[in-house]
Parts: C-alpha cells; sequence; structure tokens
C-alpha cells in the first residue's frame, strides 16, 4: 500500500434502481432468447448495437452509475423496427429515453464509447480506444419495466480485424456468448490480446491483456494464484468454478502510480498505470488484486440486500491487507503505516455513521466507507484476537456459511442487519457496532490501540504507528498473529 490507488466502485453492482429491472424481457416472451449483434466500430471509440427482444414501446438506458451522470447521453442514432421490417417512429424524451406510438421488436442504435475523464472510472463503465476496451452490458443495454430475471440473451461480436473478445461468461462460438445476468456480464476487447488460464483446487482463472507491462504474465498469473489460495483457506470454499481477470492500461494520460477496479461476479476489472519497475509494479499490482478477488466471496457469494459497503469494502480493504502480510507481500511496518493513513483521511469526518456514510457513499461518504471502515476493522479485529482468540476472519467464514442457507436466500437479508448481528455475537457486545458503526464517532487512536502494545503519535504532519519497546506475552503473541516479527519489525 505505499501508493493510493484511485478508489473504485459499488459491489452491489446494481447501476441505480433501474437496473433490478430485465433488459428488454416482458412477461409474455419469457420463453423467448433475445439476441444482440454488436459491432466495434474501428477508429471511432463507438459501438453499433442491435437488439431483437420482445416488442416493446419504449427503451431506457442507465443514466448514472456510482456517483457517475448522464452515461444517457452516449446513445445515438437509436431507431426501431417493428415485426415486419418498417422503422416505427420514436421520440427522446429525454437522454437515453425513447418512446413509440408503436411496438417494436428490433433496435438499432450506437454508443458513444470514448475514454472519460474520471481515470477512477475506466473499472466501472464501458470504454473504448484505439487498442482496447471494456464492454459491461449493463450500460449497453435498455433496461425494461419487466420483472422476470431468467431471460438469456445471446450476443455476437463484429470486431476488426486482430481483435479479439475474452469474458467469463459462457461461449458458444468464436464470437458469440450466452448471458443470463447482464448486471454482471464484462467483456475484454482489442488487438493482440494475450489470454492465459490456470488452475488452482477447482478453481479456473482466466487472464487476459494486451500492451506491455514491467511485469511478464507469469508473473501476473502466479500473484492470483497465490491470492485465490490464500482466500479460499479463509473462507474454505471458492463461490463457483471459474473466475476471470482483466487487466489493461489507463486509456488516458494519468499518474504511474494510479489504479481503478471493479469486481463483477467472478470478473475483475482493473485498468493500472504502469510504473517501469518490476518489482514496484507487482507492489502496486498486489493490493487491488488481493482486495478485489476477496470480493468474489464478500459481497458477490452473499444474497444480502442494502447499502452495507462499510463491512464489504472498509473491512475487507482491511482483511485483504492481512492476507498480503501472509503472503509476503506487505510488511506489518507498511501494514501500520496503511492504518494511520486511513486514520488521517478519515479523522475529521465524524457527522454520519458507517451506515449512514455507506447510503451516501458517492455524495460525501467515500472517505468514511473505506478509510474510516478501515481503522474501525483493525480495531475490532484486535478485540476479537485478544478477548476470544478469533479473528475477522471467522466472522467472514460465519456470514459466508449463514448466507447459503435456504433461508437466508429466500429472504435476501439486510446486509446492515445481518453483518451488525453477527459482529455483536462475535464481539460479545452490542457495544462495539452501537458506538463505531451505528453511530458518529471521533475516534481517539492512542488509547484504542494502546491495550495491544501499540503507539500512536499525532505530532508531526502525519500520524505514526509503532509497536511498543515493551510488550507483555498477551501483547506480543496478538501482534505476531498480525505479522509482527520482534527480529525484523516486520512480516514473518
Amino acid at each position: 500500500m505505499s501508493t493510493k490507488p484511485i478508489r473504485r466502485t459499488t459491489r452491489r453492482f446494481l447501476l441505480s434502481a433501474a437496473i433490478t429491472a430485465v433488459y428488454l424481457i416482458s412477461s409474455k416472451a419469457s420463453a423467448q432468447t433475445a439476441s444482440l449483434e454488436l459491432r466495434v466500430l474501428p477508429d471511432s471509440h463507438r459501438v453499433a448495437i442491435e437488439l431483437t427482444a420482445a416488442p416493446a414501446a419504449s427503451w431506457s438506458f442507465v443514466d448514472s452509475y456510482a456517483g457517475i451522470v448522464g452515461l444517457g447521453r452516449r446513445v445515438e442514432r437509436f431507431a426501431a423496427f417493428d415485426e415486419g421490417g418498417s422503422e416505427v417512429p420514436v421520440t427522446q424524451t429525454a437522454p437515453g429515453q425513447f418512446q413509440s406510438a408503436k411496438t417494436a421488436k428490433r433496435v438499432r442504435y450506437e454508443i458513444n464509447l470514448g475514454p472519460v475523464s474520471r481515470g477512477a472510472n475506466f473499472s466501472m463503465l464501458s470504454w473504448l480506444d484505439q487498442e482496447r476496451g471494456v464492454l459491461m452490458l449493463s450500460d449497453l443495454v435498455p433496461v425494461s419495466a419487466g420483472s422476470n430475471s431468467g431471460q438469456e440473451l445471446k450476443i455476437h461480436f463484429q470486431l476488426p480485424q486482430s481483435w479479439g473478445v475474452v469474458s467469463g461468461e459462457p461461449k458458444v462460438s468464436e464470437d458469440d456468448f450466452a448471458i443470463k445476468d447482464v448486471s454482471r456480464s464484462v467483456f475484454a476487447v482489442g488487438t493482440n490480446l494475450r489470454a492465459s488460464q490456470t488452475s488452482l483446487s477447482g478453481i479456473t482463472l482466466d487472464f487476459v491483456t494486451n500492451g506491455d507491462w514491467a511485469f511478464s504474465d507469469a508473473d501476473v498469473v502466479q500473484l492470483a494464484q497465490q491470492v485465490l489460495k490464500a482466500h479460499r483457506e479463509t473462507f474454505g470454499s471458492f463461490p463457483g468454478k471459474t473466475a476471470t481477470f482483466i487487466l489493461f492500461p489507463f486509456p488516458l494520460a494519468v499518474s504511474a502510480s494510479r489504479w481503478s477496479a471493479e469486481t463483477r461476479g467472478t470478473t475483475v476489472t482493473l485498468i493500472m498505470g504502469k510504473l517501469p519497475s518490476r518489482v514496484a509494479a507487482l507492489a502496486q499490482l498486489s493490493t487491488p488484486v488481493t482486495h478485489e478477488f476477496f470480493h468474489f466471496w464478500i459481497p458477490n457469494a452473499l444474497t444480502l440486500s442494502g447499502n452495507y459497503d462499510w463491512f464489504y469494502e472498509g473491512f475487507t480493504t482491511y482483511e485483504a491487507a492481512q492476507t498480503a502480510i501472509r503472503l509476503g507481500l506487505l510488511t506489518f511496518p507498511e501494514f501500520l503505516n496503511s492504518i494511520a493513513r486511513a486514520y488521517d483521511s478519515s479523522k475529521s469526518e465524524t457527522d454520519l455513521s458507517l451506515i449512514e456514510a455507506s447510503n451516501r457513499r458517492f455524495t460525501g461518504g467515500l472517505n468514511s466507507v473505506y478509510a474510516k471502515s478501515q481503522v474501525v476493522a483493525f480495531i475490532c479485529d484486535l478485540g476479537l484476537r485478544s478477548r476470544s482468540k478469533k479473528s475477522l476472519g471467522d466472522v467472514y467464514r460465519k456470514l459466508l456459511s449463514t448466507s447459503k442457507s435456504d433461508s437466508a436466500r429466500a429472504n435476501n437479508s439486510d446486509g446492515n442487519r445481518v453483518v451488525t448481528t453477527m459482529l455483536s455475537q462475535e464481539t460479545g457486545s452490542e457495544e462495539f457496532v452501537r458506538l463505531f458503526i451505528q453511530n458518529p464517532v471521533s475516534i481517539n487512536l492512542a488509547s484504542e490501540l494502546a491495550p495491544f502494545g501499540l503507539k500512536v503519535d499525532g505530532a508531526g504532519v502525519r500520524t505514526q504507528i509503532s509497536v511498543a519497546e515493551k510488550l507483555n506475552k498477551q501483547q506480543r503473541d496478538l501482534l505476531r498473529d498480525l505479522g509482527y516479527n520482534a527480529a525484523t519489525h516486520a512480516t514473518r
């Protein structure tokens, strides 16, 4: 965590409330299969799409996602056709919103996927440049007011010469895929794509990239294997048989130390700057990989609802850092420094509880969701390890096991209620949850960490956290469990 990444995304993958709707599916056509032709237009940053589905008279495209607004303006040249092939007059009522007096079975349109101006957005929505692109069907296909979720969409790609397409979706033929969940469908397209495949304990991971990096593709695959193995040991199983990892450079000039990532289902999309040093580039890569791969389980394998981002982002940032320590990707002093940085960036935010901050994640609560929650997770884990010999890892395992039950799947339980209840049970008290999660709080880091043998120095420009000179046996054992080594003051 030696560099500051561009922060990312929501993990619920619901593009505003509209994403809960089904893509151009009506109850009268549940037995039908919609088909989509997607053509990448060379040298234009555009795709042309033709969609054949159930007859409809209105079409609505997602206009906002994760704080990004105006997506509907990207839709251009929209036209609709009836079953006989005749064009139906269409009126545009707002950006990305179209209506007609007659129903149409086929629509045709183009979407301008020129790179956006904010680097943080590149992992969260579709984009295209001259060499590569990421296509996410959730912002390419119109939504309808239907409620059926079992509709299959067949998609065919028409690509420029030398371009290819890779996805974790079921492949029908070289350029054809069958889609059942549009909200999680991600496709990597580009010229001279390189794809690598590896298997680990029943998991098949597909890695795809293009261009030159300071590290080799084999380096990336090896790192991915290590992280997947460590996370699987934490949870005891993998939530599926396949996973996909897309790694592309930014299509616009940004700082080489920046990255942007999102995980949809079991597909990780990582857009990253190019550091010239292999060691530095791999160190940078390890941070999003350990965090994003964790999302295969939390929250993507859960059946919880609501905005509990403070847990599956901030707490997961902390838990992923613990994985990095175990793998030797992060030293214990670096780990403490990351906690100190998180504390500094969020210590002034005392107006919102973590739950409230999650509800306002993209309108002022971002630091609390990531940074403050990371600090709270550290305090929580220290308390668990000290009092019960358990850890946050036990909470994650129990949460995943509970969510897999038939009753949990049927109830689609509220994430905040389930997680806070479980934390209260594991800590043996509701006080921690009430004080640090449910209510606004100003954290006195020095007093919170002192019982565990850690010193906090806030006199300088930046907060410093270090290990006390004298430790009792309980403190020493606890810090060793976290990765402290008295001889080297580094990882075990």
